[in-house]
């Protein structure tokens, strides 16, 4: 026989529709956190003080400016319409945005080139993917697969360009060490990490 605690369980909804906004400063939470790291990733890419670093600086600012205003419009339509439907597309949203952020740190630190970013950036993008590893839905864990695999093949790019490209201003031979090294090492590590979750995937829940 079943307890009421039990019942509740079993009826409480997924962490999705709980995440959905109720209140408009909830709505705009995540846009905002978006738009910051867009402006820290500029001044970050400028602080090198290396034209390669401030373009990839730039066009993650762009990025994440493009984030922004997707998460604005998928919150806005789910605090408007409180609707299971819209509450799973904004998950949808969170989700293929998160993972994205994710991936972008890891490849854009390889390709900045130095080595101590480097390091920090792949561990930071690593632990990004990884909060939404730990999620339920089919969704999440094929995204986190599907993110994995783009820091394996944008990996592999670097690599062949490392070993290709001549050495000059924009390619010093440490630059070069690190895409090489460091692209091969984090293309690897990705590799496994994306057919781990591809696996995981498909015994996930689709929802």
């Amino acid at each position: 026989m079943e307890t009421d605690d039990q019942e509740q369980t079993e009826e409480a909804p997924p962490g999705w529709v709980l995440r959905t906004p109720t209140r408009y400063r909830e709505v705009l939470g995540s846009p905002v956190l978006a738009l910051v790291l867009a402006v820290v990733a500029v001044l970050v890419g400028r602080a090198f003080g290396d034209a390669l670093a401030l373009v990839t600086g730039t066009v993650a600012g762009v990025l994440g400016i493009a984030c922004a205003v997707v998460l604005l419009v998928a919150a806005l339509r789910a605090y408007r319409e409180q609707t299971r439907g819209a509450s799973w597309d904004l998950h949808r949203v969170r989700v293929v945005v998160g993972v994205t952020a994710g991936a972008a740190v890891m490849v854009a630190s390889l390709v900045v080139g130095f080595p101590i970013a480097a390091t920090i950036g792949v561990v930071g993008g690593f632990s990004q993917l990884s909060r939404y590893a730990r999620s339920v839905p089919r969704f999440d864990l094929s995204a986190v697969a599907w993110a994995f695999l783009g820091v394996v093949l944008s990996c592999a790019v670097l690599v062949v360009l490392g070993l290709v490209l001549p050495e000059g201003p924009v390619l010093p031979a440490w630059r070069a060490a690190v895409w090489v090294g460091g692209g091969i090492a984090a293309a690897v590590f990705a590799a496994v990490l994306a057919l781990v979750h591809a696996q995981r995937a498909g015994r996930a829940p689709s929802r």
